[in-house]
């Protein structure tokens, strides 16, 4: 008798110590729900040349607002902090960018891209200024510090501009804290009713993503190959769909990925997700199309091509 009532004394003093833990942890997270429970701040970013800000510092309240069209400008900072928002927050038609070149080599392009917003019902877009890899100072000082990286220096220099302008797309993107943002080469066809259909898809929510791929070649030949399907609700798929990024929405978090992953600047934009030429200690190792684990996503069918008329005009990225 005097053991049972030992054992019975024992097994109420372990589930009290239970029920106390579980009240511990529930009140833990009923504070941290109270608060900025979506917000992980990180360190600021390594430093504001890695982001090409120059020039001095400029409050936010100064910037003039920006309006359909205009070119979107890098605000100089003296300190960037970032708080990541959840993905699921993401509004793919918020912050619609558009990389293009400012200037008159530009324009034919950029006409064409006004055409396409025009005709898929997008009504708020912005053009980001491509890097002239003839003229970039940052992408040439970069160029230098890997021996042996342009054994063609025209083709290199050419292609790793493009990088370059994708890659300050995400830095802005981390500046401003943005969720996520939908960005276009000027060289891109949009597919029918692409606003309704997308919108549809991406009603219930986004998912927990890096990078969501409107468009995608699975060879060399699609690349000005329009979708056959241009009026389902594309699906939200997990996987790799193939190369190409001419059209995408990219969270945050894949912004902060694709952008430590490529700098300095060494491969093409759309080879830093192929899991074949980035380097693992840089980034995060599950970022390999042979063994994802949610960061890459595509819709099916197609949203955008890379249009070959648009192509042809001249002044790309």
């Amino acid at each position: 008798m005097r053991i049972c009532t030992h054992v019975t004394r024992k097994r109420w003093v372990v589930l009290c110590i239970g029920a106390g833990l579980v009240g511990f942890q529930t009140r833990r997270l009923v504070m941290m729900n109270a608060g900025k429970a979506h917000c992980a701040v990180l360190p600021r970013l390594p430093t504001l040349a890695s982001m090409g800000f120059e020039g001095s510092s400029v409050a936010k309240d100064e910037v003039p607002e920006l309006v359909k069209g205009s070119f979107l400008k890098r605000v100089p900072e003296e300190q960037v902090v970032l708080q990541l928002p959840p993905p699921f927050l993401c509004d793919p038609f918020e912050h619609v960018i558009v990389i293009n070149l400012e200037d008159d080599r530009g324009k034919g392009r950029r006409d064409h891209m006004v055409r396409e917003f025009e005709k898929a019902g997008v009504k708020k877009y912005n053009f980001f200024p491509a890097v002239d890899f003839k003229k970039d100072d940052q992408l040439n000082r970069e160029l230098k510090n890997i021996l042996g990286l342009c054994t063609n220096p025209a083709r290199c220099h050419n292609t790793l501009g493009c990088a370059m302008s994708h890659r300050r797309v995400y830095e802005k993107v981390l500046a401003e804290g943005w969720p996520c943002a939908m960005v276009f080469e000027d060289d891109a066809g949009l597919a029918g009713n692409f606003s309704q259909r997308l919108g549809e898809a991406a009603m219930a929510g986004m998912p927990n993503f890096d990078i969501m791929l409107l468009g995608w070649c699975h060879t060399k030949k699609d690349k000005g190959a329009h979708p056959p399907d241009q009026s389902s609700v594309p699906t939200l798929k997990n996987g790799w769909p193939g190369m190409c990024i001419h059209a995408y929405v990219i969270s945050i978090y894949g912004a902060l990925m694709m952008s430590q992953a490529n700098s300095p600047i060494q491969i093409t934009p759309d080879a830093v997700m192929d899991g074949a030429h980035h380097f693992h200690n840089r980034t995060r190792t599950h970022i390999n199309r042979h063994g994802m684990t949610g960061a890459y996503w595509f819709t099916d069918p197609l949203m955008a091509w890379q249009d070959v008329d648009a192509d042809n005009l001249g002044g790309g990225v």
